[in-house]
């Protein structure tokens, strides 16, 4: 299926005045250069603007510059910048690394989950029988933290300037390493376990997990298992904080989406034979997903799942993903909305939507 079958206007909501700011500056000559020169140019100057804040924490400049990023290019520029300048550059440099694992659970009651960190210290994890070359002595300590975010990438990365070692193992004594307690009913989370090694890990960070995928989802089952809950974990491969925390909340939401369809799906055929979807785009950068029966007659009260859009989202690939998993269930009611809902609007049933602008992106391209 051609993935432009799926497109669906941006409302992500991108500054419409240039901002003078000299990280986007550079960061959109990068990302759409006039010349090799000046691609490598922007790059160079970027890193070394970036490296000087880092250096001094000072990041409100490049908290507002990813902020107020005009377009997609730009930011990935922007972020892929950032995330160079704090990998370890030398033998003497500390690199952080986390772990995300995504947790779906359905308790029948308010459970409590253990922490990662005494199991992750116990074990040789990645390493002899699951074969995955990270582990003692490649990593200090490991860590969990509940969820990773700016405040705790910026007390990470300042202590990876200063080049010492002895300051990022005091550093994760100060994380959080606790367990997690989850309300009865569904739940889709992400966990990080966040540790530290030298420069050589590096080579070892976002390489597919391969043949221990499945041993290494076994593991974390067995350790999160809690009675009167079930629950499935899905683990992720090692990676840098930023990389890890932008594709760990990425995957709970996949996930969280993929979840909250199969569920819709089968509520709405124990009542009606035939599923109806609705995609849409709304303002403010959200993408509506909507279930209900195709006819009006066996309308049932509208299930609806938000996904928010950050500025790293490839729309396109959001929305295939959601159709290919339709066709998985065998749904073939979608309706894609041309036209971007207002943010007050709600999304029309499927009865409703056939009336719209719009097309089944499984059999048609525009009509």
């Amino acid at each position: 299926m051609n993935p432009t079958h799926y497109r669906l206007p941006d409302t992500r909501a991108y500054p419409t005045d240039p901002v003078k700011n000299e990280l986007l500056l550079h960061a959109a000559q990068l990302a759409a250069p006039t010349s090799k020169a000046q691609a490598t140019l922007a790059r160079e100057t970027l890193a070394v603007e970036i490296a000087q804040m880092l250096a001094q924490n000072h990041y409100l400049n490049l908290s507002v510059a990813l902020a107020l990023a005009p377009n997609a290019a730009v930011y990935s520029a922007l972020w892929q910048s950032l995330a160079d300048v704090l990998a370890a550059h030398g033998d003497d440099e500390v690199q952080w690394l986390a772990l995300p694992v995504v947790v779906v659970a359905v308790p029948n009651k308010r459970s409590i989950y253990p922490t990662m960190c005494q199991w992750l210290r116990s074990k040789p994890f990645f390493k002899g029988s699951l074969g995955y070359p990270i582990g003692p002595p490649y990593t200090g300590h490991l860590i969990c933290s509940v969820q990773l975010n700016w405040g705790q990438l910026k007390r990470i990365n300042g202590l990876r300037r200063k080049k010492n070692a002895a300051a990022a193992e005091s550093l994760l004594s100060t994380l959080s390493d606790q367990g997690f307690a989850l309300e009865a009913g569904q739940s889709v989370q992400v966990r990080y376990a966040v540790g530290f090694a030298g420069k050589g890990i590096q080579a070892a960070l976002s390489t597919p997990l391969g043949s221990v995928a499945l041993p290494l989802m076994q593991a974390w089952q067995t350790h999160f298992h809690t009675p009167g809950a079930t629950l499935f974990t899905n683990p992720m491969m090692p990676m840098t904080p930023m990389t890890a925390m932008r594709e760990g909340n990425a995957l709970r939401l996949r996930m969280a989406c993929d979840v909250f369809t199969t569920n819709a799906v089968r509520a709405i055929r124990l009542q009606s034979p035939r599923v109806g979807v609705v995609i849409a785009a709304q303002a403010g950068g959200r993408l509506l997903f909507g279930f209900n029966a195709t006819d009006a007659v066996f309308e049932l009260a509208p299930q609806v799942f938000a996904w928010p859009l950050t500025p790293a989202d490839n729309m396109d690939t959001v929305v295939q993903q959601f159709i290919d998993l339709l066709a998985e269930c065998q749904v073939e009611n979608i309706r894609l909305l041309h036209e971007p809902l207002a943010e007050a609007d709600a999304l029309p049933n499927y009865a409703q939507a056939i009336h719209m602008l719009g097309h089944n992106p499984l059999f048609t391209e525009h009509h």
